[in-house]
């Protein structure tokens, strides 16, 4: 085996291993894309029959089978409140200690939650909890000076 494949083999199930402990971490979890969730997943499938059934050797199946986890992976990564932080996309996760407001918007049956850190807005994410419940969560977590509740 080359040394690519096994980086790349011990990167998959780092990421693997980060999602599953995220997963249970998770307090409340925001909707996702389901469009994006389902692209993806048709590459990982797609990428899965090439690298499993087309490719003869050891290491380009080992390295197709990483990439499909890499993709599931960010397929599936959960959206929401944990308790110590927010996470949004695999690139914004937030303590609370690092967000100046967050602003919850009542539209309909979900709550829009909006994120700042400073003057701009980090993230938004859909909620199918009220905003009363999401506010008293994030009342024992957040300076309350700096929460909003809003109606649409």
């Amino acid at each position: 085996m080359s040394s690519f494949t096994i980086f790349y083999s011990i990167l998959a199930m780092s990421l693997l291993v980060i999602w599953l402990v995220v997963q249970f971490h998770m307090v409340y979890r925001a909707k996702s894309s389901r469009v994006m969730r389902t692209i993806l997943t048709v590459i990982a499938i797609g990428l899965l029959i090439a690298s499993v059934v087309v490719t003869g050797s050891v290491d380009d199946k080992l390295t197709g089978v990483a990439s499909v986890i890499i993709l599931l992976v960010f397929a599936f990564w959960p959206k929401g409140f944990t308790k110590t932080m927010l996470i949004a996309n695999l690139n914004t996760v937030r303590q609370f200690a690092a967000i100046s407001k967050i602003e919850l918007i009542t539209k309909e049956a979900e709550t829009v939650v909006q994120v700042f850190s400073g003057q701009i807005q980090i993230t938004t994410l859909k909620f199918k909890l009220d905003s009363q419940t999401l506010a008293n969560f994030l009342k024992e977590r957040f300076p309350e000076k700096r929460l909003v509740v809003k109606s649409a």
